[in-house]
């Protein structure tokens, strides 16, 4: 099991090695989301960017064409939390 930190609610849940991180929040009850995004949001077919989070520490790869397309003025560390598969233990920063 890996960790995932989030940063700015000093809470830590467990996710499965390739397991996306919107679901991992999810399954863990925890909301990515800010405000009216909790339910207003693309479920994850990556089409808004409700869920951009930061990724301060640990190793993602790298943006795929739609995080490409919707965080082109966005910095390298600015990423969609519905497109990250998790493969090590991270540190996010929610609503960035």
């Amino acid at each position: 099991m890996l960790k995932v930190h989030f940063e700015r609610e000093n809470r830590t849940i467990q996710v499965e090695a390739g397991e996306n991180l919107r679901q991992a929040a999810i399954r863990n009850k925890f909301s990515i989301y800010a405000h009216i995004h909790k339910i207003l949001n693309c479920r994850g077919r990556a089409l808004c960017t409700a869920c951009t989070v930061q990724v301060v520490a640990g190793n993602v790869a790298p943006r795929n064409e739609a995080e490409t397309e919707k965080l082109a003025k966005k910095p390298a560390d600015f990423r969609l939390a519905c497109q990250i598969a998790v493969d090590d233990d991270l540190v996010i920063k929610t609503h960035p």
